[in-house]
């Protein structure tokens, strides 16, 4: 129940990243949430489109990843979120603890 995960994402726009990252972190079903300006390429209603996007990751735990995908599809401004999960295979002890320490694996509020 304790092992590591990063939840990943994308936004339209900082003020939508920003806005589910705080709700997240003081909710305490991450962490932690980096995001980055990037580019995307895709196929979206039979158009290719070139748009640029924010890419978040979440730094969760299994114990805290279901709440947490269910807050992300909540509060995500796209009618189809890309919520992907990654299984973190080895992490520092000390970013363990402190993640660990971060997110609801005491109890629940």
């Amino acid at each position: 129940a304790m092992d590591p995960v990063v939840i990943i994402s994308t936004y339209p726009d900082k003020k939508s990243v920003l806005k589910i990252a705080k709700v997240v972190v003081k909710k305490q079903l991450a962490a932690c949430v980096n995001f980055t300006k990037i580019h995307s390429i895709y196929t979206w209603q039979g158009k290719l489109e070139k748009t640029q996007e924010f890419l978040a990751l979440f730094k969760t735990t299994n114990k805290t990843k279901a709440p947490l995908k269910k807050m992300i599809q909540k509060l995500h401004p796209y009618q189809v979120p890309e919520i992907m999960e990654f299984k973190v295979n080895s992490i520092n002890k000390l970013y363990l603890e402190w993640l660990i320490g971060s997110t609801r694996n005491k109890s629940q509020k």
